[in-house]
């Protein structure tokens, strides 16, 4: 029972520890003032203050200068690393706004260009569908003077096997060459107009391919402009922010300064103490 007890303890404690992990990450920053380096520095500062008028040993004089001197330079450390802290959270941040905005540009250009592609399909098929239709439309029209043709000159045909006259043979024979050499020119002819069909439609189809291909590398332009303009856009934010994250460090260092500054003008005002 105590077992099973500690390590459901142990679970929520692990459970707790990663949920506050990403909660810690995105806490405020803190100014100089609010860190011990600094409150360190300038509580020893108030301390040298309230020993400005008492006399002093040169040795113990050079202590003060010594201790105030490493807590200055503890609190810039701490204002440099304040400065770092906020220029990586601030390319953290900027990257990931950017890759969102960026993937929402990407996201959009795929779904016009997918909704290109399937207007072309449809009017590929459209044009497709048409053209059958108006092949079919020319077999239609050559149909009943092929076939009648074709007709006679089979049962010519058949006549010419049962006939075994020379004569009459020969003259069938004439009436079915003259027959099929008109239905070759019908066919001749229908070969030709579908040609002609199937040629047009395909100087159709190659405009509409052209078009929309032109459409599809438009959109793929427009959206590549997009991403580079976004990419400069939060290029000039980060150089906003770090301009101000600078001035920022630079203001904390004068505060830093300023506060040593007294300091040692505290150590200053101590009367010396003969030994």
């Amino acid at each position: 029972m105590k077992l099973r007890l500690l390590t459901i303890l142990v679970a929520l404690s692990t459970g707790f520890a990663v949920a506050a992990t990403p909660a810690s990450a995105q806490r405020p920053i803190p100014g100089i003032k609010e860190t011990v380096a600094f409150k360190q520095m300038k509580n020893y500062t108030e301390f040298l203050f309230s020993k400005r008028n008492t006399p002093v040993f040169a040795a113990k004089r050079q202590t003060y200068r010594t201790t105030l001197t490493t807590r200055r330079k503890n609190a810039n450390l701490k204002v440099n690393s304040l400065y770092s802290q906020k220029i990586n959270r601030l390319k953290k941040q900027d990257n990931n706004q950017e890759r969102r905005q960026v993937k929402l540009i990407r996201i959009n250009q795929k779904n016009q260009v997918q909704g290109l592609q399937q207007e072309l399909a449809q009017r590929l098929a459209e044009l497709n569908s048409d053209q059958n239709e108006a092949v079919q439309r020319i077999f239609n029209s050559y149909a009943p003077q092929i076939n009648s043709r074709a007709n006679k000159r089979n049962r010519l045909k058949a006549q010419l096997r049962r006939t075994s006259n020379p004569v009459r043979r020969a003259k069938l024979i004439r009436q079915i060459d003259t027959i099929q050499t008109r239905i070759n020119a019908l066919v001749n002819d229908r070969t030709t107009d579908v040609n002609n069909v199937n040629s047009r439609y395909s100087a159709r189809i190659t405009s509409v391919n052209n078009l929309y291909n032109s459409r599809i590398a438009n959109a793929r332009a427009n959206a590549q402009r997009q991403i580079q303009q976004a990419r400069n856009a939060w290029r000039q934010t980060f150089r906003t922010q770090l301009s101000a994250a600078k001035t920022r460090r630079g203001a904390q260092k004068d505060l830093v300064g300023t506060v040593a500054s007294r300091g040692f003008g505290y150590i200053e005002q101590m009367p010396s103490r003969n030994e």
